[in-house]
């Protein structure tokens, strides 16, 4: 059963745990590369309009064309009549404030930079990437990448062309940022929706676990309740837990005690009268005479029969006959409730079996029984039939076979029977009516 319960606990923890965490991880991808689209996009305006806008400043600041002056045998980036090579404060400063990188090309050839020193090298006089060279450089077109190798470092970079007033183009300008500034901006935005999330699934794991482990308890007292059943035992009781319960697993318990009651119905009583069958019966009996044997109580046997019962059947058919049957079972039954219990015996015979109680005692239960079945109408086709019985009484012993106990009661019931019938025979007291 442990096994068993095992592998049940594990296939629902299985289609229940799985889908959550795979939708968790679905979402977090789903929102990861929304939220990296939204970033890039961000940071693309960023660099586009910080290219943009450095260039319409330095027009501004410095009037003129861009070009290269030697002086004393070195080259220096002018704007003009200004030397910008000397002049990076501006630049400078919007690093400092937004991080971005400036750089500008004349052609291809890095002439004024943000950028620090690469492996130990100055990116001045450096080239740009071939790939970028050919976009905005030959094909005149302003270009960002999510992507490129700056150094040797990974970029986030808008290049736009730079032209001079006779609209010559004379190099570019670049705006980039770290790729891993970038992704850490990423994983920056989206960690609340990932702590939520993982927190959400989590809980949501917990529940299912702790009602699959309810689910799994519930059907595992069901399936040990049931194989009591199997291997006999209708007495067998179902967790009340599980009884009280307003969902489909109650539900489900109450049908199996229903099944249950309607199988020992079925087994233990006769079908006809509803009390006890004779196999059932007679197992009763002698736990009875067992436990008086035990604690010494005392308990009667009385075998009772219907007086001319072949005469309903030959008369009135075998309807009529069951129909007697049923009627003389209900006051059997309704009488020995609190006293013992009745048997269908065979037939029209019944075994009354009077637990704690000595055979004076019996006799008067047993004379209120008679008087009862005397009372008794049976109405059959609008017609009243009555009904008397003839019953024999004995006290059993609990040192001899139960079996002698009921040859003696059966004795006595003959005796009656000769003797008139609707009367009570017991050994040494006898009542006649």
């Amino acid at each position: 059963m442990g096994k068993t319960k095992g592998r049940l606990r594990k296939k629902m923890l299985c289609i229940t745990i799985i889908p959550l965490v795979l939708t968790g991880i679905a979402i977090l991808f789903a929102t990861y590369f929304t939220f990296s689209g939204t970033v890039q996009k961000e940071v693309q305006r960023g660099l586009s309009n910080m290219a943009i806008t450095t260039l319409r400043v330095y027009d501004k600041l410095y009037p003129g064309d861009y070009g290269l002056v030697e002086e004393n045998g070195y080259y220096y980036f002018y704007k003009g009549d200004n030397n910008l090579s000397t002049d990076d404060n501006y630049l400078q400063e919007i690093k400092r404030d937004t991080g971005i990188d400036i750089t500008f090309f004349l052609g291809e050839v890095r002439v004024l930079t943000t950028l620090g020193e690469m492996n130990g090298k100055s990116m001045i006089g450096t080239s740009a990437h071939p790939s970028v060279v050919k976009d905005v450089l030959e094909g005149e077109q302003e270009t960002f990448y999510k992507s490129v190798l700056v150094g040797s470092e990974e970029y986030f970079a808008f290049y736009f062309p730079v032209y001079n007033g006779t609209g010559s183009l004379v190099g570019m300008i670049f705006a980039g940022k770290p790729a891993s500034e970038v992704q850490k901006e990423i994983w920056t935005a989206m960690m609340p929706t990932f702590i939520v999330v993982s927190i959400m699934v989590v809980i949501s794991c917990v529940i299912c676990t702790s009602f699959t482990k309810e689910l799994v308890m519930v059907i595992t007292r069901v399936k040990s309740f049931l194989r009591e059943i199997a291997q006999g035992n209708l007495k067998a009781e179902l967790d009340s837990r599980i009884m009280q319960r307003d969902d489909e697993l109650g539900e489900m318990g109450r049908f199996t005690v229903h099944v249950q009651k309607a199988l020992r119905e079925m087994i233990e009583k006769d079908m006809l009268t509803k009390l006890y069958s004779r196999r059932i019966g007679e197992i009763r009996l002698r736990q009875v005479q067992q436990a008086a044997a035990e604690d010494g109580s005392r308990f009667c046997v009385a075998l009772a029969d219907i007086d001319f019962f072949k005469k309903f059947n030959d008369t009135y058919g075998h309807d009529c006959g069951d129909l007697v049957l049923k009627e003389v079972a209900a006051v059997l039954a309704k009488n020995m409730m609190g006293k013992g219990f009745a048997i269908r015996w065979g037939g029209e015979e019944f075994l009354l079996v009077y637990e704690h109680c000595d055979l004076t005692k019996a006799l008067e239960y047993l004379e209120q029984l008679r008087e009862q079945i005397l009372a008794c109408e049976v109405l059959y086709n609008e017609e009243v039939l009555h009904v008397t019985m003839t019953y024999g009484i004995v006290e059993g012993r609990s040192e001899e076979a139960i079996e002698m106990s009921v040859k003696e009661a059966d004795d006595l019931l003959y005796l009656g029977k000769t003797n008139g019938r609707n009367q009570i025979v017991s050994v040494p007291v006898e009542k006649t009516q």
